[in-house]
């Protein structure tokens, strides 16, 4: 779908919140969510089932971002599939434009619409993101934005990866509800963006920089909204803040400061967007497409040529937020769920080896077979959890049952060599080498002096080999990369 299309009048506009415009106030009211079934067991509640739900979200939309950080900051990415929408909608709605055939490869959709009129056929109202599709049915089931991420923490932990952060202790969820709430109600720069006379853009502007304001003295204390760690509160401030850096301030009237006028706030959102997680799914260029090129927006702001703005410098958010003085914790950015649940004892070589089947080599097979790009992602991560969690655990014991190697060593050894000379290049699983994390390079290079593991594989070999074996349209010209040189 072209980004730069004919100039439209306000009218688009119009038409596309005329559900939502109040016939008293005139004011855009939001929006009802008509899908709001619980996730749970039993009665009529979803059933909680891995490999059942597709995730759709949209780069541009803070909601959808909320609930796609969260679904990847717990690992949930294993069990629900994610779908991407492009950002701009045309008059039916979204569109999967970045797609082959601009065609979902799961659903098979070319419209989101399409899943909304499968859940219900007498569906008039504007398709949203996020939403969430059962797959077998093809059916929206779930478009409750706000408390989605929610539904994750409390309703899906059985499926949590190990050592998930907790983003809803319980001794703090009232607080977090509260400041969550908070967040949502009156960090809104839409009132501003969405006003249609000067006093409704006038009262929105004071409410929205009185919201800074108690935000930025609330952070100049604390790391994050409620101490120390991330909660679901941060990720629902941090996706309002990052959109009012890249495109309120221009775009929507909310320019008394910027992002960068404010101290805490700017230290905070520079912390949290360099935390992985956050970082991968917080597409800058593409939230700034969204809201500047859309065509009802152009047409609500009168950006008749389709220009984008030439700002913020980016590279900015790339630099030390320098807040860590402000945790008691300042080495960890996330207090870890209370693990009553264990996936693995890690106690015997038997389980030792299910779990690096589970965790490590299914999510490369699955890489490996990728046919789409956010399938690739979506097991690219989890080959990532499963390396950061094996540095975690390197860093207290010498192998991964303690002081001898077994087995489930020289399978984790060969497995590394293969990741760094064929996955990271064949499989595009290029996220990091394999020695880049420390414990697992120390590990690593232990194992290499012993010789019934170092002996176990010729990754020269094993590697010619992989590139002989790849067919005429994977490698055309039947060229075998040389490196990378063997550690």
């Amino acid at each position: 779908m072209s980004y730069i299309v004919p100039f439209q009048s306000v009218a688009l506009f119009e038409s596309t919140f005329k559900r939502q415009i109040n016939k008293t106030t005139g004011k855009i009211d939001q929006r009802r969510f008509v899908f709001d079934k619980l996730f749970g067991r039993g009665g009529d509640r979803l059933p909680v089932e891995a490999d059942r739900y597709r995730l759709i979200w949209m780069p541009g939309c803070p909601h959808s971002n909320k609930a796609v950080i969260t679904l990847r900051l717990l690992g949930l990415d294993r069990v629900i599939s994610i779908g991407e929408c492009g950002v701009l909608r045309d008059p039916r709605g979204w569109v999967f434009s970045e797609d082959i055939g601009e065609v979902d490869p799961v659903l098979k959709i070319h419209y989101l619409d399409d899943a909304y009129l499968k859940g219900d056929p007498g569906f008039t109202g504007r398709s949203t993101v996020p939403a969430i599709v059962d797959v077998p049915s093809g059916r929206v089931v779930q478009n409750d934005p706000v408390n989605i991420p929610k539904y994750f923490v409390t309703d899906w932990r059985e499926f949590h990866r190990e050592n998930a952060p907790d983003l809803y202790p319980e001794a703090l969820r009232g607080e977090i509800d509260r400041w969550s709430d908070y967040i949502n109600r009156e960090v809104n720069a839409y009132g501003c963006g969405f006003a249609r006379d000067q006093q409704t853009y006038d009262e929105a502007f004071e409410s929205y920089f009185a919201s800074l304001d108690t935000l930025e003295e609330h952070l100049a204390g604390r790391r994050f909204v409620n101490g120390d760690y991330i909660t679901l509160s941060d990720i629902h401030l941090f996706v309002a803040l990052i959109r009012f850096h890249i495109n309120y301030h221009l775009v929507f009237g909310v320019n008394q400061k910027r992002l960068e006028d404010y101290p805490s706030l700017w230290g905070y959102t520079r912390d949290v967007y360099q935390t992985p997680g956050f970082y991968e799914y917080t597409k800058l260029e593409w939230i700034k497409k969204h809201y500047q090129l859309s065509p009802h927006m152009r047409a609500k702001l009168g950006n008749v040529r389709g220009l984008l703005g030439t700002g913020p410098d980016n590279r900015a958010l790339l630099l030390p937020a320098g807040r860590e003085a402000l945790s008691a914790d300042p080495e960890n950015k996330f207090t870890r769920e209370p693990e009553h649940r264990p996936l693995f004892a890690h106690k015997d070589v038997k389980t030792e080896l299910e779990y690096l089947d589970y965790a490590l080599l299914k999510p490369i097979e699955r890489a490996s077979e990728a046919t789409f790009q956010t399938e690739l992602e979506r097991w690219a991560h989890q080959e990532e959890d499963a390396l950061s969690e094996l540095d975690r655990r390197l860093a207290k014991q010498r192998f991964l049952l303690g002081g001898e190697v077994t087995e489930a060593d020289k399978l984790l050894y060969q497995t590394l060599l293969r990741h760094d000379h064929i996955y990271y290049y064949l499989y595009k699983l290029n996220f990091a080498k394999s020695f880049d994390y420390p414990n697992i390079a120390r590990y690593e290079a232990e194992l290499s002096g012993r010789e019934a593991v170092a002996s176990s594989i010729d990754i020269v070999k094993e590697r010619e080999q992989a590139f002989r074996e790849l067919d005429s349209d994977r490698n055309p010209y039947r060229i075998m990369f040389r490196g990378p040189e063997v550690r």
